[in-house]
């Protein structure tokens, strides 16, 4: 009898052990070239974007089961979905800069990571984001405000220059159509976080210039963008803030395309964990409009 109960035993802890490596199993599998490692996000160039990272399959099983879609039917129709907006390495279609490219976000909670991010790694997080998409874009090089400062001009030229980069980018990429301006706000962490889905994301606000004539055009994207994210992540969204008079750009460029648009993403004191979140939906965002126009 002692016997027979050990091996009861034996094959009852045999069984758990077995159900515990496969639910381990399922829970590490390593997929390639899609979500990034933000530590060597931040602290490499972004030259090589080949990253692993574990996905939670079964949480993604529930979620498809709760939208009534089945798993492998909505992975399919995404890969249809992305391959309907050509990709090719070799033109790329959107341009990314920072006309503040000193806005910096918060060391303490980010020491992390060992790092200051900036606005110049959110440009790179969203240049990612949008590759997964199979949108392909650039990223400008140029410090923006080491050239204000080398040039002798004053702060308030920083979107002077940022013009003459835009002018050059697009001379020498003549497939570019549009054109994002990656900025952070100087608010504080209550207005620039909120929490969607049990993850905490960076607020985000287009700004609008309302002394180019020609703004309607530039609203019209804006707005189509504000109402994606409204609808599909409630609360991200400050929406947008439109600029002019004394004291203010009110062009910011945005005369130079009517797909030229400038986006905060977070404040100061948001994490590049929460600006990521964020960026992801604007990659979204954008792939929506553009698959629409």
């Amino acid at each position: 009898m002692i016997c027979l109960k050990i091996i009861k035993i034996i094959y009852i802890s045999f069984i758990l052990t077995l159900l515990v490596l496969s639910l381990y199993l399922i829970n590490q599998i390593t997929l390639k070239n899609n979500y990034p490692d933000f530590i060597h996000i931040i602290t490499s160039k972004f030259n090589n974007h080949d990253y692993d990272f574990k996905i939670d399959i079964m949480s993604l099983y529930i979620k498809s089961l709760k939208t009534n879609n089945h798993f492998l039917n909505n992975i399919e129709e995404n890969v249809q979905e992305v391959s309907n907006i050509a990709y090719n390495e070799t033109k790329p279609i959107i341009y990314i800069y920072n006309t503040h490219s000193d806005e910096e976000y918060s060391y303490q909670k980010n020491d992390i990571y060992n790092i200051v991010p900036n606005v110049k790694t959110a440009s790179y997080i969203l240049e990612d984001e949008l590759k997964k998409l199979g949108l392909y874009s650039i990223v400008e090089t140029e410090n923006t405000i080491d050239l204000v400062n080398k040039s002798g001009l004053k702060y308030a030229d920083s979107y002077k220059v940022s013009r003459t980069l835009l002018e050059k980018s697009k001379e020498e990429n003549p497939s570019l159509v549009y054109y994002i301006d990656v900025h952070r706000d100087s608010v504080k962490r209550n207005a620039t976080t909120t929490t969607i889905n049990g993850e905490s994301y960076a607020r985000t606000m287009f700004l609008l210039g309302l002394e180019n004539k020609n703004y309607n055009e530039n609203l019209k994207m804006m707005e189509e963008m504000d109402n994606y994210l409204n609808q599909n992540y409630k609360g991200l969204s400050r929406g947008i803030y439109k600029k002019q008079g004394a004291g203010v750009n009110g062009i910011y460029n945005q005369d130079f395309s009517p797909n030229v648009f400038l986006v905060e993403v977070g404040g100061v004191d948001n994490t590049i964990t929460e600006v990521a979140n964020s960026l992801k939906a604007i990659a979204n965002a954008l792939y929506n409009y553009i698959k629409d126009v």
